[in-house]
């Protein structure tokens, strides 16, 4: 068996594998491997999504999300388009529910606006009702080319055409050391398994602080879990796409939204809330290690004590079936109780910093032959194929 590569990618999620693509799009011949922990490729946050393909309304004008996502969604709309994968423009409805959330909605919009989201238009409450009738709201604007698509269906695209042009994909290699040498890499597995590399990429997600070592110098992963409940029909038949509340600007998360996906399913979440694993979609699931890293984590206690009512919120939400429901009524009043059903959880890998701050925008940093993949929550899925070019183009250099 070959071990010795030009390139290694560690994670086989839609970044990682939009990574190795783009790699052996550039090179053909390079001898490349994505080397993934699990026994499949793309099975943490890359297949546990609402599968929401974003259109660029949330981002800093000018950060890596925001160019990212923009051309990331153009090359997955190709993407699918060239692999006959069904992706569906039902366009998402941002719903400002009172007067205090004018300024911020506002705001939105002329971010929005600044990142050129095409087809936006400003609706009042009427107009909103033409397009979500079950809204209720003071104003919003509607996004008609944000759109939704099956990740999974990406993923599996995706490791194809890598295999096809070359690529190697291992399952069950999870990673435990990466050394970095003189004129090459070693990659070392938990079993003992070494492979070296001109070059290796890390976008191993949650996991991508404990292989960056030093890299990672201020930042830690802390695990956001969200919870999604799915709508019963006599509800959901009467939602046409995305409905999204107006987000709280201090925090990189999006408010518990309604989501009709792909499979013509309405979700509503995610909420957010701290996870004591990092790899079990469970409600109260419990690693050892993934909590005492959370829990042991000084920036984590400072961003708890910043954001006291916020927590208090998102564990009523996490909690109680009740709660999940009245915030969803702020803007569709028809959602009651007996309408929602838990349903998946996704966990989420967010970068801290010591000082308590959660990081918004993408972080990639390379250290010698080795580049680090160390912040990549949403709209990671929807920028996948354009970040794959983004460090392809770094490696270029």
């Amino acid at each position: 068996m070959n071990r010795q590569f030009d390139a290694v990618v560690i994670g086989g999620g839609l970044v990682g594998l939009a990574t190795a693509l783009s790699l052996l799009d550039r090179s053909p011949g390079l001898r490349l491997v994505v080397l993934e922990a699990e026994p499949q490729v793309a099975l943490h946050q890359s297949s546990h999504n609402s599968g929401v393909v974003h259109a660029g309304i949330y981002y800093e004008p000018g950060s890596l999300k925001a160019r990212l996502c923009t051309r990331g969604k153009h090359l997955l709309e190709e993407f699918c388009a060239r692999h006959d994968i069904p992706l569906i423009a039902n366009g998402k409805l941002v719903v400002a529910t009172k007067e205090d959330e004018l300024g911020r909605l506002a705001d939105l919009w002329t971010r929005a606006n600044a990142n050129h989201v095409p087809g936006l238009r400003r609706v009042g409450t009427s107009e909103m009702r033409e397009i979500e009738p079950l809204v209720d709201g003071v104003a919003g604007f509607h996004s008609p080319h944000t759109s939704v698509v099956d990740f999974r269906m990406v993923n599996e695209a995706l490791a194809r055409d890598v295999e096809e042009r070359g690529g190697q994909i291992r399952t069950s290699f999870p990673v435990s050391q990466i050394q970095d040498r003189t004129d090459h890499v070693e990659i070392t597995s938990a079993s003992g398994e070494t492979l070296t590399a001109r070059s290796v990429v890390v976008c191993a997600g949650l996991e991508s602080d404990r292989l960056a070592g030093p890299a990672a110098e201020g930042l830690r992963i802390v695990p956001f879990r969200g919870g999604w409940f799915t709508v019963d029909p006599d509800v959901s038949e009467q939602i046409n796409g995305s409905i999204y509340p107006v987000p709280d600007p201090t925090l990189p998360f999006l408010g518990v939204h309604v989501t009709r996906r792909i499979d013509g399913s309405v979700w509503a979440g995610p909420n957010a809330f701290l996870a004591l694993s990092r790899r079990d979609y469970r409600h109260w699931a419990f690693r050892g290690r993934d909590a005492a890293s959370a829990l042991g984590f000084v920036g984590l206690w400072r961003f708890a004590l910043g954001n006291l009512p916020t927590a208090w919120t998102e564990f009523t939400h996490d909690v109680s079936r009740r709660a999940y429901a009245r915030a969803l009524r702020d803007y569709v009043p028809t959602i009651t109780t007996q309408h929602l059903t838990r349903g998946p959880m996704g966990i989420r890998a967010q970068a801290m910093s010591k000082q308590g701050k959660l990081i918004d925008d993408f972080v990639i940093r390379s250290r010698g032959r080795v580049l680090y993949v160390l912040n990549a929550p949403s709209p990671a899925a929807t920028s996948s194929l354009a970040i794959g070019d983004y460090i392809a183009d770094h490696l270029d250099r």
